[in-house]
């Protein structure tokens, strides 16, 4: 997923790692609306938050004439409180059209991917995994958290919208893979349970719960930070490292995948 302004980052998605990407790659951006009029007008800068928001949007056309690889979610806005609805959106268009795919996999704007690197261990561990049970996630699972209940906090999710005092383990949200049948078999849960926020929480937590789909734990696969160990942890000559998360420009993205890519073995 990525935020509406996040111009630098998919620059650097685009002439980075996602030059890598192995045959049959499908990669989106999920876009969603500008904050609305209403909100906007209420501001001191209205006037210029409005003329932002025009440049916004013509250079996020003339961003799709020159990539073609946006999703526009018309109808809900691009804010932290609609996370979710972004998801759950950017998961309808996949079971509409691409619902052939055997993984999907779920970044942010600053996330990093080793996608050669990605496949192997896909092929190598991931595709043995899924014959015990075909609906799996994978990536860094979280879990002992639970819900922040301050209205002013970034995470706040209210008692209404989930009342439990922890949440379930859930996958860490930079980056994480899914079988394509973890996923078709969650999105009929979804009208069944009141969303918030949290969308790693709602689906890989809540919602996978629900339709018993199995997480499993590959923390030295897929990284918070952008940080590598002078000795990485290898199996067979390969990194298992292959996700790293933090860059915001084109040189963010290009140092810290250089370094990705040349992760050595002990």
């Amino acid at each position: 997923m990525t935020r509406i302004g996040a111009f630098k980052n998919r620059d650097g998605v685009r002439k980075t790692w996602l030059k890598d990407a192995v045959p049959g790659t499908v990669t989106k951006f999920i876009i969603a609306d500008s904050p609305s009029k209403i909100e906007i007008t209420g501001n001191k800068d209205a006037a210029q938050k409005l003329e932002e928001l025009k440049k916004e949007k013509q250079l996020l056309k003339l961003e799709q004439m020159e990539n073609k690889d946006f999703i526009f979610l018309h109808g809900i806005e691009d804010s932290y409180a609609n996370l979710h609805f972004k998801w759950l959106a950017a998961l309808q268009w996949q079971q509409a059209f691409c619902p052939q795919t055997k993984w999907i996999m779920k970044t942010d704007d600053d996330t990093i991917v080793h996608l050669p690197r990605l496949n192997h261990w896909i092929d190598k561990k991931f595709t043995k995994e899924i014959e015990k049970n075909k609906a799996m996630y994978f990536g860094w699972i979280i879990s002992g958290v639970g819900p922040i209940r301050d209205p002013k906090h970034k995470w706040y999710v209210s008692e209404d919208a989930y009342k439990g005092n922890s949440y379930p383990p859930y996958m860490q949200g930079a980056s994480y893979v899914a079988s394509s049948q973890a996923i078709t078999v969650t999105m009929p849960y979804t009208s069944k349970v009141t969303g918030f926020n949290m969308d790693d929480v709602l689906f890989t937590g809540v919602l996978a719960d629900l339709a018993n789909v199995t997480r499993s734990d590959h923390k030295e696969m897929f990284r918070v930070g952008n940080g590598l160990a002078k000795d990485e942890k290898c199996e067979d000559g390969t990194p298992y490292v292959t996700a790293l998360y933090g860059a915001g420009n084109l040189e963010g993205f290009q140092n810290i995948y250089n370094r990705l890519k040349t992760v050595k073995c002990p």
